[in-house]
């Protein structure tokens, strides 16, 4: 089997070396978040956040101690979050330091963060315990020692003030007029531009911008710049979509793709296209993807289908795996494949024409048009060490508890398959990466064992066991 080879790089020394680099949770989660804690850290000037979800108590106490330090700190949260009593009260706890908070207008999935206009990252990862220690995550840390580095960061700037100025005010105490200041724009264009970074696309070049008047009831609330879907020939814009399958019509060799969701049949229909023109595509999915009916909403059982269905393919193996951890996928015992990228043309004796694809965009309408969601693009030699990385992130998914023989190993195959004392597991702790056809034997020995499990599975996914005996099921929450 492949063995995986990541760039370590030593926490006290985030600001020197490489320019770009990369992380992985599970394996290196602790690493990458005391990355984002020591730069929070020793912020000297300013410390600009994006947040979708937010239990990590450790990052509040960093930019607490940032703001009573006098660092620019401005954090901008996904509206949803106002639900949640711990969120507001690191809000108020910040705020109270001086930081300054805003609710984002539309659903805030970016997660990137910039200190000081010297080091940026960019993640498919919230800020949780499990993002840390459980999903499969990935983390692309720079600094400016680079060209490259130094139009990622200002990029990131440009994209942070769009969506502070379009943000509101959240207020849960008094906080300076200076720290919820409207941030300086040279234009309204937010648009994917070739001359500062070409390689940078947003869902919220999808709207269009116009500011309000200083009198208006939302300048008051902090919402400097209204925001309306853009449209062309009537019809929304779909940017980040069409730059993702602009890169698949391009491909010539591979292409690789390591996904949380893949729910935009446009999409797929390219990476089918890609096939059938003799591109070696593999797609290594989360387990909610895993469908029995070609109808659902996921499009990765369509496309398991209809490459099926091309010519020599139907007595094949489909190139898709899952990361297969549950018969019954529950937020309170996931074990996500949280990634959100995809590898282009990976060739190791020329990377000048490989491109990798990464950031916060889950492939859906949802990360396209109703909320906010960024895909930077990797290309050319000078990003090998980060191909490399993320092409051994995708091999480690792959491979994941599979055996010299490429088949799954007995201990996480008995987990998932097979009764233990008398119950049977809905949740395993050990993921396992299953083609289409193990999924299927899996799922059929549970079956056999307990006619009655997939029954109401869904149903009692929060909870933990089946008891066979009872045929019942077990370790529910109260």
């Amino acid at each position: 089997m492949k063995k995986l080879l990541f760039t370590t790089l030593i926490a006290s020394n985030i600001f020197a070396g490489t320019s770009f680099w990369a992380l992985f949770s599970p394996h290196q989660g602790e690493e990458a978040f005391n990355q984002i804690y020591t730069a929070i850290e020793g912020a000297k000037e300013k410390v600009w956040l994006t947040v979708y979800s937010w239990s990590d108590s450790t990052v509040t106490k960093n930019l607490e101690v940032a703001c009573l330090s006098g660092v620019d700190v401005k954090v901008v949260l996904h509206p949803n979050l106002k639900s949640s009593s711990r969120v507001i009260d690191y809000a108020k706890s910040i705020e109270d330091a001086g930081c300054g908070v805003k609710f984002a207008y539309k659903k805030m999935h970016e997660k990137f963060s910039i200190v000081d206009d010297k080091w940026a990252f960019n993640s498919s990862a919230n800020l949780s315990g499990g993002a840390k220690s459980r999903y499969s995550e990935n983390f692309i840390f720079n600094n400016d020692s680079s060209e490259e580095g130094r139009t990622t960061i200002k990029t990131l700037n440009r994209e942070f003030k769009f969506l502070w100025n379009s943000g509101k005010d959240i207020y849960t105490s008094q906080v300076s007029e200076e720290n919820l200041a409207s941030l300086d724009l040279l234009d309204l264009k937010n648009i994917p531009n070739e001359e500062e970074n070409p390689s940078f696309v947003s869902s919220s070049m999808n709207f269009t911008y116009k500011e309000y008047a200083p009198s208006s009831k939302s300048y008051k609330t902090g919402r400097y710049l209204g925001m309306s879907p853009k449209k062309v020939a009537g019809q929304k814009t779909w940017l980040v979509r069409d730059a993702m399958i602009k890169l698949i019509n391009e491909s010539q060799k591979n292409i690789l793709v390591n996904v949380n969701h893949l729910v935009i049949k446009d999409v797929a229909d390219a990476l089918l296209d890609a096939v059938k023109r003799g591109v070696d595509v593999k797609i290594v999915a989360d387990n909610q993807e895993y469908k029995t009916s070609t109808k659902s909403k996921e499009m990765t059982p369509y496309f398991v289908y209809n490459w099926k269905k091309l010519p020599g393919n139907k007595n094949k193996v489909a190139p898709v795996r899952i990361k297969y951890y549950s018969h019954a996928p529950s937020p309170r015992h996931w074990a996500l494949n949280h990634h959100k990228y995809m590898i282009f043309d990976y060739d190791e004796s020329d990377f000048s024409k490989t491109n990798l694809m990464s950031g916060s965009y889950n492939i859906s309408e949802t990360a396209e048009l109703t909320q906010f969601d960024n895909m930077f693009t990797y290309k050319g030699e000078v990003f090998a060490q980060l191909f490399k990385d993320f092409k051994g992130e995708f091999d480690n998914l792959w491979f994941l508890n599979r055996d010299d023989n490429d088949k799954p190993s007995q201990e996480a195959w008995d987990r998932v398959a097979k009764p233990y004392n008398g119950n049977i597991y809905l949740h395993t702790k050990m993921p396992v990466s299953l083609t289409w056809p193990e999924i299927y034997k899996v799922r059929k020995a549970v079956s056999n064992a307990a006619p009655l499990f997939f029954k109401n599975a869904y149903k009692k996914r929060d909870c933990y066991l089946f008891n066979l005996e009872k045929q019942i099921f077990t370790g529910c929450p109260n």
